[in-house]
């Protein structure tokens, strides 16, 4: 109903923080595993917020002539956003602590 492309936007800070999170721990790029944690943590609420927009724009597509529209779509939306900026916040951690680890 709502297409793909929300849980896209949702997903993908999580997918850069993994890939680029890992390079930052070995040093293999020249950004610091905060900035990208920052980065990554700025992305996923800008990014929730167009997949929200996107997600009511499909789903007034959809509606056409309709004047009545039931929300519990746009709330499983934001409630895979929190889920996801959780798994984020666990992930940054985890990454802490290996980067920490390392450094000993």
């Amino acid at each position: 109903m709502y297409g793909i492309s929300p849980f896209i936007l949702i997903l993908s800070p999580l997918f850069f923080q993994l890939i680029f999170g890992r390079k930052a721990i070995a040093e293999s790029i020249s950004f610091k595993l905060g900035t990208i944690s920052l980065f990554s943590l700025i992305l996923q609420f800008v990014l929730t917020i167009l997949a929200c927009s996107v997600a009511s724009y499909n789903f007034n597509e959809n509606l056409q002539e309709e004047t009545f529209r039931c929300g519990m779509g746009m709330m499983g939306i934001i409630f895979f956003s929190f889920l996801f900026t959780l798994i984020l916040i666990i992930v940054i951690i985890v990454q802490y602590f290996i980067k920490r680890s390392y450094e000993k």
